[in-house]
């Protein structure tokens, strides 16, 4: 049996992935926004996107943004040595990979340099990671 624990690195992976996408500032809450047409959320969403896709005050939001990636790097990190049974090679270099994208999100200057990141992280982390834990599960 698989436990939410085991599954823990790869939907750290999911959700960060989702992240580096470039769609993601013109995207931010469109549910809420303009299919549930929340009137209590609508008017501070709004304001939030329009900063958020702003050259004036993109920055606020970028380095937010950044914080959240880079903690989410921290865990996956943390959380795929537990797949080191299984491939102890494959761990490393995922953990070798988080590292060294941690310190290319520090450098990043905007989110369109954010997203150019995107394809790096699904080869050198997201697959990576997918690939240890389907091995991990055959295992369990």
């Amino acid at each position: 049996m698989i436990t939410m624990q085991e599954m823990e690195p790869l939907a750290y992976c999911m959700v960060t992935q989702q992240m580096f996408d470039r769609r993601f500032r013109m995207a931010f809450c469109d549910n809420t926004l303009l299919r549930e047409r929340d009137m209590t959320l609508e008017p501070e969403l709004l304001r939030m996107k329009r900063e958020m896709n702003s050259g004036m005050t993109e920055r606020k939001y970028l380095e937010g943004h950044k914080a959240n990636i880079l903690n989410n790097l921290d865990r996956i990190v943390v959380l795929v040595a537990r797949y080191a049974k299984s491939d102890v090679h494959g761990t490393e270099a995922v953990m070798r990979n988080g590292k060294e994208m941690m310190r290319k999100v520090l450098a990043v200057e905007s989110f369109d340099e954010l997203s150019s990141m995107d394809a790096e992280f699904k080869t050198k982390i997201l697959l990576a990671v997918y690939e240890l834990y389907s091995r991990h599960s055959k295992m369990t």
